[in-house]
């Protein structure tokens, strides 16, 4: 007997979706906006591949395009990615080396000043000098080096658990790293707006936000592990630091995939990211419908 599909689709703002992937932990209401945007993304891209949210795989060593990606990030951007992080790494990079506009300075200073967290976490007026922000438990020991995260705690350093942390992962951090271990539910971008030193890892937003806020950044995930955000960050670095101007020019590009909530055009920002594309050959997907 075939298989009846969900009536619900896997996109942004459905209730359903996001219940599966963070289970009672709520999105904040100030990602509001992003679901009228995520109206203009296509389910098919302009050459008939997919456009899927939340999801990463990787044709890397072939030259040709199977499909696209989208997330929401930052609470004020829809992020399009192509499954290829071939093309990925030269799109973000192409991006990060371009012109600064009065556009690119202006969702920058957005950032900076109104980032606030993913999820609804609790304000506990903590202050810590140096946060590590670990991402969830489905990536935590494919993402994290904890040799360096250990070394960074004997030096002082505090370890945020990301809000969708299993209790017995949760526990084990505690196990492992005793009283440097916040609990999952305070708010990281407290933590973050009181932080100097900033340590991230390629699956999360909060060193994109810490280079926004002035803040000393540290990587502390595997460079080979492609993550969400891994062509950003590597267009973002020069020389083991990430860049606040390079993070300007990727804010001020069209074909980033970066596409601004209150762009006055956002369609715009949606062609032209497909556009770059059109020239490149495109696999299309098997139909599985039969």
């Amino acid at each position: 007997m075939a298989l009846t599909k969900l009536a619900d689709k896997d996109e942004l703002g459905n209730p359903v979706a996001h219940f599966f992937k963070s289970g009672n932990v709520l999105r904040g209401k100030e990602f509001a906006p992003l679901i009228k945007l995520k109206e203009l993304i296509p389910e098919k891209s302009p050459n008939g591949n997919n456009v899927e949210y939340d999801i990463w795989y990787d044709f890397e060593h072939d030259k040709k395009i199977h499909g696209y990606c989208y997330t929401d990030t930052l609470t004020q951007f829809i992020y399009l990615r192509v499954a290829s992080s071939r093309y990925a790494k030269k799109a973000m990079r192409d991006a990060a080396t371009g012109p600064i506009t009065e556009e690119g300075e202006r969702l920058f200073r957005e950032i900076a000043e109104n980032s606030v967290d993913k999820y609804r976490l609790r304000k506990k007026g903590m202050h810590h000098d140096f946060v590590i922000f670990l991402p969830g438990t489905n990536i935590l020991n494919t993402v994290v080096d904890f040799d360096k995260v250990e070394r960074a705690v004997k030096q002082g350093a505090m370890l945020k658990c990301h809000p969708l942390t299993s209790p017995p992962a949760f526990e084990h951090l505690k196990h492992r790293f005793g009283d440097a271990i916040i609990e999952k539910k305070v708010s990281g971008h407290e933590l973050l707006e009181n932080a100097s030193i900033v340590g991230y890892c390629n699956n999360s937003e909060m060193g994109m936000v810490a280079l926004a806020k002035g803040k000393t950044t540290y990587h502390f995930g595997y460079d080979k592990v492609w993550m969400t955000y891994t062509a950003m960050y590597k267009a973002l670095e020069v020389d083991g630091v990430l860049r606040a101007p390079r993070f300007k020019a990727m804010l001020s590009s069209k074909t980033s995939g970066l596409v601004p909530a209150t762009a006055e055009n956002p369609q715009e920002w949606i062609d032209a990211y497909f556009k770059q594309y059109a020239e490149v050959k495109h696999v299309l997907p098997k139909n599985t419908d039969n």
